[in-house]
């Protein structure tokens, strides 16, 4: 699947057409129809066969844009993720704070609607999933980060004092973006993000 900071190319679909769905040319519609699925059948009963065939497309091109199903489950957040790794690069200054502020801006374009692999999770059977799927989906954000604080304070990436600092973050918005994402009265995906992180990376740059 494309990962961060890349988008996967369109390419003409082939293989039968579902009932009422046009011929599929993208991702969206494979995701699309792979979440639809999940939350039919439940996450564990679903193929990537199935998925092809509600999408309109061939198994080819299903692996032209995920590897598995869980790739398609995991489309708009692994987006999410890209983004974050995008935000942190384009920024300047300390990398703690850079870090906490790329998490916030990395889940605003939800705005107040958790994507649907969370909102739904728990319907889908998907959450088990979700969540042993989270460390490495996620490995590649804190590498990132490690790397560039490990250049700031002259040490190794894999070192305490480049790498605690990520891993505390990026699990902190994880936490929260699921908190978030069950609350009834929620408010805005950044600022959930940018409130559990934003303290945590004040103490961070204090200690």
């Amino acid at each position: 699947m494309a990962r961060e900071g890349s988008a996967a190319r369109p390419r003409s679909a082939g293989g039968a057409r579902g009932p009422g769905r046009p011929r599929a040319s993208s991702a969206a519609t494979i995701h699309e129809a792979a979440l639809e699925l999940f939350l039919e059948r439940g996450y564990d009963a679903v193929s990537v066969d199935d998925v092809a065939r509600r999408a309109g497309v061939s198994r080819g091109t299903f692996f032209a844009y995920c590897d598995s199903k869980a790739d398609a489950l995991w489309a708009e957040l692994d987006a999410a993720i890209g983004r974050a790794g995008e935000a942190l690069d384009a920024a300047g200054g300390a990398a703690v704070p850079a870090l906490a502020e790329a998490l916030a801006a990395a889940v605003a374009p939800w705005g107040a609607a958790p994507p649907a692999a969370l909102r739904d999770a728990a319907a889908m059977g998907a959450a088990d999933a979700l969540r042993d799927a989270a460390p490495s989906r996620l490995q590649p954000l804190v590498e990132r980060a490690a790397l560039r604080l490990a250049l700031e304070r002259d040490a190794l990436p894999e070192s305490p004092g480049a790498a605690v600092a990520p891993v505390a973050l990026v699990a902190a918005a994880a936490a929260a973006v699921v908190a978030w994402a069950a609350a009834p009265d929620r408010g805005t995906a950044s600022d959930a993000v940018a409130g559990a992180v934003g303290p945590l990376a004040a103490g961070i740059a204090r200690a």
